[in-house]
């Protein structure tokens, strides 16, 4: 079985390549098939691949896709990474067509982080006085 990141890539590749897009989510997508056209330009079995997925989207067709992203993110790292930068970049911004929030940290992180849309409250990090203390009580 693929990678599940692969599999909802591909999907998502699919899905969004055979919708109405706003412009920047089509942009987006355009974007990531016109890395993947360009990687495997020389690879006609490749290429085959992906355009079906892309042409007459099925499961298997799908299916088909998220396994090759799979095996060559398996057998070139800096692929698989590129890939997965490029894929969270263009989810970022579906989401962000879609009306949705996009979160991400990424680089090593000292300390608390806190991703959130709508919050109703209070949002409280750290050891903060209990309420005990706070009402003047003792523990």
């Amino acid at each position: 079985m693929a990678d599940p990141i692969m599999v909802t890539a591909a999907t998502t590749l699919v899905a969004w390549a055979t919708t109405e897009l706003a412009q920047s989510g089509r942009a987006a997508v355009a974007s990531l098939i016109e890395f993947l056209r360009t990687r495997f330009q020389h690879e006609p079995a490749t290429r085959a691949v992906i355009e079906g997925a892309l042409r007459q989207p099925s499961p298997e067709a799908v299916g088909r896709l998220a396994e090759l992203l799979d095996r060559e993110s398996r057998r070139d790292a800096a692929f698989g990474a590129e890939l997965r930068a490029r894929w969270s970049r263009a989810d970022a911004t579906i989401a962000e067509v879609a009306g949705g929030v996009a979160n991400s940290v990424s680089g090593d992180v000292h300390g608390s982080v806190v991703q959130a849309r709508d919050v109703h409250g209070g949002i409280h990090l750290g050891d903060g006085p209990t309420r005990s203390r706070r009402e003047g009580r003792r523990e």
